[in-house]
């Protein structure tokens, strides 16, 4: 009866008792008792004589409506055992909110250390409630009283090849590797993880549980996978050290050759994107026009990468100027230049090229750079309307 009442809670519609017999297959007398004794104004509201409507049912899960149902006047007592699996259910779904919070809160930078740590905790408290549920407690505790560890615990639930072991065991190798992984230039390539890793939580609690872990909460939280450049692990050694660089390299290396091993959307989801033809202009982001009346159209030769167009960041572009002349360019009269002859007004032109707020220059700048050089004064203008300004 619980998915019958799921389904048209779900879909925000009213139903009678007929068709509540027809779905589930009890009798009328039945389902008009469970109706009456159990769930009118709990969660089964009657909207007119014939028609009824659902409340609530998508937040109950299989245990606690079963419990609901019961025939007995009391309720079944639960076992020492049972109370704790579900102490620790609510506790793994509770880690997983905050999970989903921290991440979606744009004022944390440190919200992919956040997201990893409170993950794989939600992900150790259910394994742990499972097997509590199917073995009892002394699958979990060992005879120290303390409890088996979370790789434990996957090793008991999940098989070896499983792409959501997989996906479970890369979180927790970010984690125990946290303050060389868990970077924010790295974003990119973890979310298409940890994307992965939220969709098998909720598979995963809806299939122990029945019900939807998110059930009258905004799905937009579970978004978030983050476009964006490749990480450079020569910018990563310039701005973390050497071994954070290594650990970045080997870990990078390690999660393609599996992405593409395992070949699943339970491990990683992949960044696509794709042309539809669409005859509505506010469905599109592209339009194609034909005839006289069409859109002018733009030509675009080839594809530029920036690596090879705009190949210096700021420090870089320090260095190779002060090695290709004699006057000394610090940081502060780069900046001043910068500002004087607005390079970086536009995002992206044949001298600069702005990419996830980091700014990039050209050949064509550094040698626009040295030949203005060559004017008297040229540089101490420029210094002087930056210090005016």
């Amino acid at each position: 009866m619980i998915c019958a009442l799921r389904e048209y809670e779900s879909d925000n519609k009213n139903f009678t008792i007929a068709d509540l017999v027809a779905k589930t297959g009890y009798n009328e007398n039945s389902v008009r008792k469970y109706i009456n004794e159990k769930l009118n104004g709990v969660h089964l509201h009657q909207v007119d004589e014939k028609n009824w409507r659902a409340e609530g049912v998508l937040k109950l899960s299989n245990d606690d409506f079963c419990q609901l149902m019961s025939q007995s006047l009391k309720a079944k007592a639960l076992t020492p055992d049972m109370r704790l699996s579900r102490s620790l259910m609510k506790r793994s779904l509770d880690a997983f909110t905050l999970a989903l919070e921290v991440y979606n809160r744009p004022s944390l930078e440190n919200r992919v250390e956040a997201f990893c740590i409170f993950s794989v905790n939600a992900w150790e408290l259910m394994l742990k409630a499972i097997l509590i549920k199917s073995s009892g407690s002394g699958a979990v505790f060992q005879k120290n009283k303390r409890s088996i560890s979370i790789t434990d615990a996957v090793n008991k639930v999940l098989l070896q090849n499983d792409p959501v072991r997989k996906n479970i065991e890369a979180l927790i190798e970010l984690r125990d590797s946290a303050i060389h992984l868990l970077i924010p230039e790295l974003q990119p390539q973890l979310s298409r993880l940890f994307q992965a890793n939220v969709l098998n939580y909720q598979h995963q609690y809806t299939s122990e549980m029945g019900c939807s872990p998110l059930s009258g909460q905004s799905v937009g939280m579970l978004s978030l996978v983050v476009d964006g450049a490749q990480s450079e692990v020569a910018l990563i050694k310039e701005n973390y050290g050497d071994m954070t660089a290594e650990a970045v390299s080997e870990f990078l290396e390690k999660f393609n050759k599996t992405a593409a091993e395992t070949n699943s959307l339970e491990f990683s989801i992949p960044m696509d994107y794709r042309l539809t033809l669409s005859r509505s202009k506010k469905d599109s982001d592209l339009v194609l026009s034909t005839g006289d009346n069409g859109q002018k159209a733009i030509i675009i030769r080839e594809t530029k990468d920036p690596d090879t167009t705009h190949p210096h960041y700021r420090t870089g572009a320090i260095s190779l100027l002060n090695s290709k002349q004699d006057t000394l360019i610090t940081t502060y009269s780069f900046n001043a230049v910068i500002k004087k002859h607005g390079i970086q007004k536009d995002r992206k032109s044949e001298m600069h090229y702005e990419i996830d707020g980091r700014h990039r220059y050209s050949d064509k700048f550094i040698n626009w750079f040295i030949s203005n050089l060559s004017q008297p004064s040229w540089l101490n203008d420029a210094i002087k309307s930056y210090k005016r300004k």
